[in-house]
């Protein structure tokens, strides 16, 4: 395994760098967006990339995708998907208009419309960015939804071409979830079925069927004997889902986590497998970055491997070119907020793990 720091605190005087995202382009290229805040969550926030054309083993400068044009809008909740047909990158992310509004305030509020769902796109390889793009009202009842999060993470792209971001809407102790998808390379955008969640953050990935899985974050209080995911599924492309159910073999320290179909089968496997990572730890003690692996869809997780051990928080997977996986995640010595690190390993060194943790 191999790792780099990809964005740190105080780096350019951002105080804190946030909710990592990462795609892999057609070319190649890797894409890593966070959150550039000056304080905590809703506080001034920025949208900013680095890029990596030697698969992340070196990172460019910092751009800057998303500028905040006043005291308190907060630009949150990074969501790129890459289209390998047209090669154009599509950033979806949430926007909080008066970000300084403590986050309880806003749950209490319930002010309808408010919160915007922003799209931007890049056509050169991320490194331009069209103007912002509201499609709030194309996806969401704006006089009845309250339009929560785009992610945090990455969208996918399925089998059959069609792009798709998880989409969570609140209040959280109200939440539901859907994707958001595109069958025409983006021109046009429209919101699937609904479902109950346990938050507001989800992440998508395709099984080998070609149904598609949402994962939750779980943010209710904490379950006996253990706190753990729970997740729904789609047999028609996004327009239904099954009743949600918790997943007992994926820990949740209630924090974002990260699915992903990895491309690449083992020897002796007969699909691809699904990988996961998230914090593996006590119920929110946000420590042990674990990377665990699938061979039957989810059904079962008997691989899992620690990245690292200390503390560490949102993150997100990517597959690579020659089948290594690319894993962006916060994380630090004594704070897991102290940077962003970009982790590069194979299959055979996630096999070597057990379930247990690594």
């Amino acid at each position: 395994m191999e790792q780099t720091v990809v964005f740190h605190a105080g780096e350019q005087d951002v105080p804190s760098m946030r909710i990592p995202g990462i795609v892999l382009s057609k070319r190649g290229t890797l894409l890593a967006f966070c959150e550039a805040r000056v304080g905590g969550d809703r506080t001034r926030t920025d949208i900013v990339l680095k890029r990596s054309e030697d698969g992340g083993k070196t990172w460019g400068p910092l751009q800057r995708v998303l500028k905040s044009t006043g005291d308190q809008e907060a630009y949150t909740n990074v969501c790129p998907v890459a289209d390998t047909v047209t090669g154009t990158i599509f950033f979806f992310v949430t926007l909080f208009p008066d970000g300084g509004v403590d986050i309880r305030e806003w749950e209490a509020r319930k002010r309808y419309g408010v919160i915007r769902t922003i799209i931007t796109k890049s056509t050169d390889d991320g490194i331009t960015w069209s103007a912002p793009l509201d499609i709030t009202e194309q996806i969401t009842d704006v006089t009845a939804d309250i339009g929560k999060k785009t992610g945090p993470g990455a969208g996918i792209q399925t089998s059959d071409g069609r792009l798709v971001i998880p989409y969570g809407l609140g209040p959280e102790l109200e939440s539901r979830a859907m994707i958001v998808y595109s069958d025409d390379h983006g021109e046009s955008w429209q919101a699937g079925g609904r479902t109950r969640s346990t938050s507001t953050e989800t992440q998508v990935v395709e099984l080998s069927d070609g149904s598609l899985r949402l994962d939750m974050r779980n943010q209710r209080p904490e379950e006996q004997p253990r706190h753990c995911r729970h997740y729904a599924v789609s047999r028609d492309g996004g327009m239904s889902w099954t009743e949600p159910v918790q997943a007992p073999e994926l820990i949740d320290t209630a924090s974002q986590g990260s699915i992903l179909r990895h491309p690449f089968r083992q020897k002796g496997q007969d699909r691809d497998p699904i990988l996961f990572a998230n914090p593996v730890s006590t119920f929110a003690n946000r420590v042990n970055m674990t990377v665990r692996m699938s061979y039957d869809d989810g059904n079962t997780w008997p691989v899992a491997r620690t990245v690292h051990p200390g503390p560490c928080a949102y993150c997100c997977l990517v597959s690579l070119p020659d089948g290594t996986v690319g894993l962006l995640y916060e994380n630090g010595d004594e704070h897991r907020y102290e940077r962003i690190s970009f982790a590069r390993f194979d299959l055979e060194w996630l096999a070597q793990g057990r379930a247990s943790g690594g």
